[in-house]
């Protein structure tokens, strides 16, 4: 089982189903996690009976909504960490106290997710400044056109910070039409993989060969978003 944290302040809510939509493809059982204060997929996927705390199936996708420790979905479904069947848990994230009760800092990959406001990148830091830890992330920007100096602002404001970024990085391109069709889609509980700018596919298919690389090239990555389209989710 390989576990993935998204970590920042801002909305990971539809690149973390996209991608989860994708290694569905590849036969993959994968449940995301929202930890988040927000717990934006409790109102953007659809449940019959929502609770507190619940697991529900969309898109052939589990998301656990509500739970605060690792341990209470492991009593949800009645096992160990080890009995868990997911080959992939995506976890949401958005404060230092969820990065220490979902056990975060053992996950196999964690990222960093932030737009270039100020907001996003200061508030997503903050997470960072008081883990007792150094935290491994593999970068991802959202930027209308990233620059050198854009990302060196990060690093600079990220010095105080107990964090230490992977050799990868990843920049999705931040269009107002992506966040519209988004937002329409949202309506309709489709994911907009169909509708999305082939700048952000390209994104998405380099961030699934980067963080699966030893299982999913990037052309099948591609592949596989093509065929998505082709059924109009």
């Amino acid at each position: 089982m390989k576990k993935v944290g998204f970590i920042g302040a801002y909305d990971k809510a539809n690149l973390i189903m996209c991608l989860a939509k994708i290694l569905s493809m590849k036969n993959k059982k994968v449940l995301i996690i929202d930890t988040t204060a927000e717990q934006k997929l409790k109102y953007i996927v659809p449940t019959l009976e929502p609770t507190m705390t619940y697991i529900t199936t969309w898109e052939e996708i589990d998301v656990a909504v509500g739970f605060k420790r690792i341990e209470q979905i492991y009593d949800y479904i009645g096992t160990s960490e080890e009995g868990m069947e997911y080959d992939v848990i995506l976890m949401n994230i958005d404060s230092q106290k969820a990065i220490d009760d979902m056990r975060a800092e053992e996950n196999d990959i964690n990222c960093f997710v932030t737009a270039m406001d100020l907001y996003s990148i200061r508030k997503g830091i903050e997470i960072f400044k008081n883990i007792q830890h150094p935290v491994k992330l593999v970068k991802i920007i959202f930027s209308k056109q990233m620059t050198e100096s854009e990302n060196e602002y990060i690093d600079y404001l990220a010095t105080e910070a107990k964090m230490e970024w992977d050799s990868e990085q990843i920049f999705f391109p931040l269009i107002l039409d992506d966040k519209y069709i988004e937002m329409n889609d949202q309506l309709i509980y489709r994911l907009g993989l169909r509708t999305i700018s082939s700048f952000y596919k390209d994104s998405l298919a380099t961030l699934v060969a980067t963080l699966f690389k030893d299982e999913i090239k990037e052309q099948e990555a591609r592949r596989i978003i093509k065929m998505l389209e082709r059924e109009g989710i």
